[in-house]
């Protein structure tokens, strides 16, 4: 989220967080700690637009990656759990023409956020790497096209699906009812949990949901965390809304909020990798 801060102290604040996050690896985190909050389970899907063929196809490719133990080896690699059976359950939707222009212009256009360890940028780099991006590009290698990603605002997610600007969603999606009554979404092939962000100083402080009432509590536009506090009433009240996961962790770090709810993968990834 693009804000303008007001006075010195603020913005030297901000600049410090920002810094932290762009040049300093793992250490930038080390003031944060995880807090677990019951959140359920939650399965990772990408989607696609309704009556797509593309879904059953991508299906199709990554059992035949699992069958190559190529999705376990990448799983490892970036220290998340993929699932180790997958059979495809998609319809093969034969009158879409999706996978036909896709096939033409030579590349799938794939929606995504940054988000380690899913999509991700090394510090200076230029290429998108991460578990979700390694897995496009070689799913995409399979279908015989380029894996082109595109970054997107989360929270317009499904209006840049329906409306083409994208070919599909593929980002650490949590599969949600909305999501399902929107597009077509493959078989989940990993799973996650919505967890808290605090300050070490203040883990004690936040260290259960019942103490989490009445501050503020950051989480991204249209993310499994905003649905968690949400639903959760002496939360909602303190939601902060951002237009990225990392915003929320800054938000943290910079003490314009106490806490942020975020996916388990990626918390994990920057604070304890």
């Amino acid at each position: 989220m693009k804000k303008i801060f007001t006075g010195l102290a603020a913005a030297i604040m901000c600049l410090t967080a920002c810094f932290a996050f762009t040049g300093c690896g793992a250490a930038t985190y080390k003031d944060l700690t995880i807090v677990e909050v019951g959140g359920e389970t939650e399965s990772f899907g990408i989607a696609f637009r309704q009556g797509s063929d593309l879904t059953r196809k991508v299906e199709d490719a990554i059992a035949s990656l699992i069958s190559e133990n190529k999705l376990s080896a990448l799983a490892q690699k970036y220290g998340v759990a993929g699932v180790n059976e997958y059979v495809p359950e998609a319809a093969k939707n034969e009158a879409s023409e999706d996978f036909k222009n896709v096939s033409k212009k030579g590349k799938l256009v794939i929606g995504i956020t940054d988000y380690k360890p899913m999509d991700y940028k090394e510090d200076g780099g230029s290429e998108w790497i991460g578990f979700d991006a390694d897995l496009a590009k070689m799913v995409c290698a399979k279908l015989g096209v380029t894996a082109e990603f595109l970054e997107i605002e989360w929270g317009n997610k499904l209006l840049d699906l329906t409306s083409g600007r994208i070919d599909c969603i593929w980002n650490g999606m949590t599969i949600t009812d909305e999501i399902k009554g929107a597009a077509d979404v493959t078989k989940a092939y990993m799973e996650n949990r919505q967890v808290a962000v605090v300050l070490k100083s203040n883990a004690e402080k936040y260290s259960s949901v019942d103490k989490m009432g009445g501050v503020r509590i950051a989480a991204e536009t249209g993310s499994a965390g905003e649905a968690f506090i949400n639903a959760n009433p002496s939360l909602k009240t303190g939601l902060v809304q951002v237009d990225g996961q990392s915003d929320a962790f800054l938000e943290v770090m910079s003490g314009k909020s106490e806490i942020a709810i975020v996916d388990y993968m990626m918390a994990r990834a920057l604070i304890e990798g």
